[in-house]
């Protein structure tokens, strides 16, 4: 399949035994060393801040001799029942080069996204391999969720209409290039912010991504629902988190630290949805606030300001704008059953 894939100028292949490698020039010898190395790569690595997203969890590691550049490596690993029983063994031999495929086309196509250095793939037995996608840390970005967690009340009103533009704009973008991202979350975006406190999209994570030749309205609104729903399934955590915490303050009410668990917004580490922010923003000192009640920040008017940014320039009518925006709450309802069967929760 590599074979019928046209290869950028600035991309190589290695092959060295049952390993393929795509690498960018500059990096080979960078990815040779931390590919064939015998230590797993999260021992070698066990010292570096891991970048919890998606599937487990992404290493964040130095390149040799510059020490201001970071490459992330991201396994790839089954969903669900299949990642208990296959973790990262697959025999679809075409998708790491398919992701890159599409990688070279989003870039193409000025989405944004992160830029990519190496794939690897290393047969296991037969058809059977395991792959790896590298690419480079984009510097000073956060997904959503942990701009969430590590920022202020203050800073997320103030900042959330110009969060909510730039989103429009990038996932519009993206739509528009014919992509459907096939996991599209709060996880797989990244913002980064400039001095003047404008936001820059990254769109992360294309694996088993599609390019529609066209790119209906309904296939469209089915993408960013993805995306809702991911930022519900929070809030739904949370606020499950919160009410089991109340109970079980209300049922032990001279425990230590019962009520007075109750009156800080239960930010107890042992909840881990509820991050503790210690920063300071425009002089005001911060205090311990909740990841659930940074989430009632972003309300329904958000979300529809959010899709009317995206169809600011369609020709779809009000009315069929306005039916989107009703699916919104039956959509969720039987995911949230399905949350309830799993018995998620944030800790």
């Amino acid at each position: 399949m590599l074979q019928k894939q046209k290869i950028p100028a600035s991309f190589s292949i290695i092959r060295r035994g049952g390993t393929t490698i795509l690498v960018k020039a500059g990096y080979k010898e960078t990815i040779l060393n931390m590919i064939f190395d015998t230590k797993p790569v999260h021992e070698r690595y066990a010292g570096t801040p891991n970048i919890k997203s998606g599937r487990g969890s992404y290493v964040s590691v130095p390149v040799t001799g510059n020490s201001g550049e970071r490459l992330i490596i991201r396994d790839y690993r089954h969903g669900g029942l299949f990642g208990k029983l296959l973790g990262g063994i697959f025999c679809n031999k075409s998708r790491p080069f398919n992701e890159f495929s599409l990688h070279e086309y989003a870039s193409q196509k000025g989405v944004l996204s992160a830029e990519v250095i190496a794939v690897t793939k290393r047969r296991v037995w037969g058809l059977f391999y395991k792959a790896n996608f590298i690419t480079k840390e984009i510097s000073g970005a956060v997904d959503i969720a942990q701009f969430l967690k590590e920022s202020s009340l203050l800073y997320i009103r103030k900042s959330k209409k110009s969060i909510i533009s730039a989103l429009a704009r990038s996932i519009r973008n993206m739509h528009d290039a014919g992509i459907y991202h096939a996991d599209l979350h709060i996880k797989n975006i990244l913002l980064k912010n400039d001095s003047h406190d404008e936001f820059t999209v990254y769109i992360i994570d294309l694996d088993k991504s599609v390019i529609f030749p066209t790119f209906p309205i309904n296939e469209r609104i089915k993408n960013l629902l993805r995306l809702d729903r991911s930022l519900e399934k929070i809030r739904w955590i949370t606020d499950k988190d919160a009410e089991k915490n109340r109970n079980n303050s209300f049922s032990k009410p001279h425990s230590a630290g019962g009520i007075d668990n109750m009156k800080q917004g239960f930010s107890d580490k042992r909840y881990p949805c509820n991050a503790l922010i210690s920063q300071d923003v425009a002089g005001e000192e911060i205090k311990a606030v909740s990841l659930g009640q940074k989430i009632k920040l972003i309300s329904k008017t958000d979300r529809v300001r959010f899709l009317k940014m995206y169809l600011r320039y369609s020709n779809t009518p009000d009315r069929d704008w306005k039916a989107y925006i009703r699916q919104y709450q039956s959509h969720h309802s039987l995911h949230k059953l399905w949350w309830q069967i799993l018995g998620l929760s944030g800790k």
